[in-house]
């Protein structure tokens, strides 16, 4: 699903520079930087514009922390979920591929770490992808030690195989579920106890995830955010572009349970976000809509229309990817 893309000089040199940043900003809000950046550039974004993003989001993030090496021995399962693993998962990252190619270590992780991808909004699945579109090693390192280190194991599915209705499509399934507030539990929490009720596996359990639905959980997810602007349903539209560019380096045996914990992990996002119905925006031509978002310096926006046009590109026209990205910028 990635777009055919050159990179540049200053582009190149500015993920260089986004190893010296830890994963999260001073608000403890997801490092998105190098994922802004490439999306900014896809769309048609000079260089310096990509220097004035950069500059304003290394304002904001902290500096990356000491070395931790990985205990010797552990698996690399052992610190999943833990936010203090970050650095010691980087240095498990870095020697991992310095002995395997990328390709390699994505087949060995990407089945345990979509079992978790709900994790910070799927921060860890959208800034891995963004990160292997540009082929940036340490930023690829960078995503998937944030992946594991947010990993946010939810209750699997009880359902019986092949309980899945004939003919269900998601959005069957997602009216069936019932709004969990986050209210001063945390999005984590909300998401756990979300996916631990039985109403929520019953309801899931009625649609089957798989390449050829895919699209059409896009289409959802696009409509939701169009329809809201809430936060949520931006990260919900975004990880289904970046599924998209990871699911190639997934093996055909680990597949069909690799789409189904992410179906889990959307719908669970879906009960805290809610899903909400009324008028989109009027679409913007994609034109103006890359005009103004080349000026555009708030990375997840930027992101999300890149998400949008890819995903036009690679599904065919439909108003409501223009009416998302309209809604991203035009709110």
């Amino acid at each position: 699903m990635a777009a055919s893309f050159t990179m540049g000089a200053v582009l190149r040199a500015l993920l260089d520079t986004g190893a010296g940043f830890g994963p999260l900003d001073r608000n403890a809000n997801p490092n998105q930087r190098c994922a802004g950046l490439l999306a900014l550039a896809r769309l048609g974004a000079d260089d310096a514009a990509l220097n004035e993003l950069a500059a304003q989001q290394d304002v904001f993030l902290q500096p990356a922390p000491d070395v931790a090496p990985w205990p010797v021995g552990d698996a690399w399962t052992d610190g999943l979920g833990k936010a203090q693993a970050w650095a010691p998962y980087r240095d498990l990252m870095g020697q991992w591929f310095f002995y395997e190619d990328a390709g390699d270590v994505l087949r060995q992780t990407l089945p345990r770490l979509l079992q978790g991808c709900a994790g910070a909004g799927f921060a860890g699945l959208i800034r891995t992808a963004y990160a292997l579109q540009a082929q940036h090693r340490q930023e690829l390192v960078d995503g998937l030690a944030y992946w594991a280190s947010a990993h946010l194991a939810l209750s699997s599915a009880q359902a019986t195989q092949g309980s899945a209705l004939s003919g269900a499509d998601p959005e069957q399934a997602l009216r069936r579920l019932h709004a969990v507030p986050i209210g001063g539990r945390g999005l984590g929490k909300a998401l756990q106890a979300a996916a631990s009720d039985g109403a929520f596996q019953q309801a899931v359990a009625i649609f089957s995830l798989d390449k050829q639905t895919l699209p059409h959980l896009s289409g959802l997810a696009a409509q939701a955010y169009a329809v809201s602007g809430g936060p949520l349903a931006s990260q919900l539209l975004t990880s289904t572009y970046a599924l998209g560019v990871v699911l190639p380096f997934v093996d055909d045996d680990a597949l069909s349970l690799a789409l189904n914990d992410y179906w889990r992990a959307f719908a669970a996002v879906v009960c805290v976000a809610g899903l909400r119905d009324g008028p989109p925006p009027e679409p913007r031509s994609w034109r103006a809509i890359l005009a103004r978002v080349r000026e555009c310096r708030d990375p997840t926006a930027i992101c999300l229309v890149d998400s949008c046009r890819a995903l036009e590109k690679s599904y065919g026209p439909d108003p409501v990817w223009r009416q998302a990205a309209s809604r991203a910028l035009w709110a």
